[in-house]
């Protein structure tokens, strides 16, 4: 026959310890927190920052204390800014910026500006955007891209240096207004226009000299036959044996006998 358990049979002491034991696991089990990977977590008891910072992992912390984390993994933040060139001209671009919290700082980070740090940092990186930019005119902007993204890389890990550490800063984009790239046009077509003309002005004196050298030269050829023909009396029978075309010659021109000395034409038949 089955005994029936009197919980009158059960001592105070057996009672307690059952409760402490069953309080002592709760406990264990409320104080175990986990920090995911690329995380860094930040231990406060009662809105105070307490401790060392905690690695990805279990820990075992106080249950009154509650555990922060921080994303300590590269943080991708993109904004389209607007800037002024050095000749006053909006330019709009296209920013990425490439940021990384790291352990050293965790903490100055959560108690100075809190989990919203990075928008206190964009601000700062668009403000040496715009100085950067403003340095150029606006036509010198495009073919100095990668100097401009040097120099505003440079100068946001000196600025950020005690907040987070800049990787990198991607400009992927210059936009300028309608009627400055309408502008721009309207001066490459002239300028390929004028170049045409200074081609076109060179060619043209190019063939006068040529025309020139052509007209010396066949004058002074001139010159020599005819000195050669005075000299040389056969040199005129041998010009035109040169330019006989092979046949018997229709008329035949003969020295005038008269006063006068002209010459005489007569048909042969």
């Amino acid at each position: 026959m089955a005994k029936t358990i009197n919980s009158n049979n059960v001592s105070p002491k057996a009672f307690v310890g059952v409760v402490l034991a069953m309080f002592v696991v709760i406990v264990f089990f409320m104080s175990i927190r986990t920090v995911d990977v690329g995380h860094i977590g930040i231990v406060t008891s009662f809105g105070k920052i307490v401790g060392e910072t905690l690695e990805p992992g279990l820990h075992i912390v106080a249950p009154w204390r509650k555990v922060v984390p921080l994303d300590c993994r590269v943080q991708r933040t993109e904004e389209r800014t607007p800037c002024y060139s050095q000749d006053l001209q909006q330019v709009t671009s296209d920013v990425t910026i490439l940021t990384v919290l790291t352990k050293e700082r965790a903490v100055s980070i959560y108690s100075t500006v809190g989990l919203q740090y990075l928008e206190q940092i964009k601000p700062r990186v668009f403000e040496i955007l715009k100085q950067c930019v403003a340095k150029y005119e606006a036509e010198k902007i495009i073919e100095n891209r990668q100097k401009i993204r040097d120099e505003v890389l440079e100068a946001c890990r000196k600025r950020l240096v005690e907040m987070v550490d800049v990787q990198d800063v991607v400009i992927s984009n210059f936009d300028f207004s309608e009627e400055y790239e309408q502008a721009i046009e309207r001066k490459q077509v002239a300028l390929q226009d004028s170049l045409r003309a200074e081609n076109e002005l060179k060619k043209a004196k190019i063939e006068a000299e040529q025309a020139i050298e052509t007209a010396r030269g066949e004058a002074e050829a001139i010159k020599v036959r005819g000195e050669a023909m005075q000299q040389n009396p056969g040199v005129a029978q041998l010009e035109a044996i040169k330019k006989w075309d092979g046949k018997s010659p229709q008329t035949v021109v003969l020295q005038g006998s008269d006063a006068s000395n002209v010459p005489v034409i007569f048909p042969i038949k």
